[in-house]
């Protein structure tokens, strides 16, 4: 009687186990929705400050028109925003729950809890820029920060690196985006690839193929910094200091992916060296 009890208890347990599944996995098509509206606002967003500044850059008597669809473009935004961040607090419920599922019947649970080695912004500069002990670079990956707070955003923006928002569709221009790949390969710099609080890996996966088909997977595999394969992205227009006879430090460069999303999709756990932004309790 109390084996069949046990059984039906498993049974019940796993049936939880498997709504709440489904539930995190609704929320994360939600969750993918609201980022596709939040990329396209911060698009928008771009897209009219740069017109605003060229109204200004001639004179134009027309720029209270002009701000005034910055401002509104700005306002779409805020909500856009909004709209993410209480999708991702759903996210970070359901998960919470169904971690807890699954501890109560002692399963191991890889997600649920929240991913990546704990590291101060404070020690960014040794364990994410000067790696001491190795352990990125024993890991064969590269680095994935995860950081709500936009801390690391701000320490790692002025650094000696080459940063990239990819929510500005300027900075996703493909002569952008290939330029700021070579000189990170060239001087021997992090590039680094903020993808704020969007879920959008796959667009980024997408322009630097532009440049090149497959390239975002030699940078993955690091196939990019052997045998001179970075000299396939250079254009003869680049100037000496990228043909000719110029010294390369790639063995210094990195590829550092920045998101604020507290859960980001399996595949970039799987794929680079997850640290996540510990901000003590004030």
């Amino acid at each position: 009687m109390k084996e069949q009890r046990r059984e039906e208890d498993k049974q019940m347990h796993e049936l939880k186990i498997n709504q709440c599944e489904a539930d995190v996995e609704d929320v994360r098509r939600e969750s993918y929705a609201r980022q596709q509206e939040l990329n396209s606002a911060y698009c928008e967003w771009n897209k009219r400050i740069a017109e605003h500044d060229a109204q200004v850059a001639v004179g134009s008597t027309r720029t209270h028109l002009s701000l005034q669809a910055v401002q509104l473009a700005e306002h779409d935004l805020e909500m856009a925003r909004m709209r993410v961040e209480q999708v991702q607090e759903k996210l970070a419920q359901a998960s919470m729950k169904l971690h807890n599922f699954k501890k109560d019947q002692q399963l191991n649970t890889v997600g649920a809890e929240l991913p990546g080695v704990k590291v101060a912004v404070k020690e960014l500069d040794d364990v994410l820029l000067r790696d001491v002990g190795n352990r990125i670079a024993n890991s064969d990956k590269w680095p994935l920060v995860i950081d709500p707070s936009g801390q690391a955003a701000t320490f790692l923006r002025y650094r000696d690196t080459n940063y990239i928002t990819a929510c500005n569709p300027a900075c996703m221009e493909v002569p952008a985006l290939r330029m700021a790949l070579l000189g990170a390969l060239r001087f021997g710099k992090p590039l680094v690839v903020d993808m704020m609080e969007v879920d959008m890996f796959h667009v980024v996966r997408m322009r630097f193929d532009e440049i090149r088909n497959e390239l975002m997977n030699q940078i993955l595999n690091k196939q990019i910094m052997e045998n001179e394969r970075y000299l396939s992205i250079v254009e003869k227009t680049d100037g000496e200091e990228y043909t000719g006879n110029a010294c390369w430090r790639c063995e210094q460069f990195k590829f550092v992916l920045l998101t604020k999303l507290r859960y980001p999709p399996e595949e970039l756990l799987h794929h680079f060296y997850v640290l996540r932004i510990h901000v003590p309790p004030t």
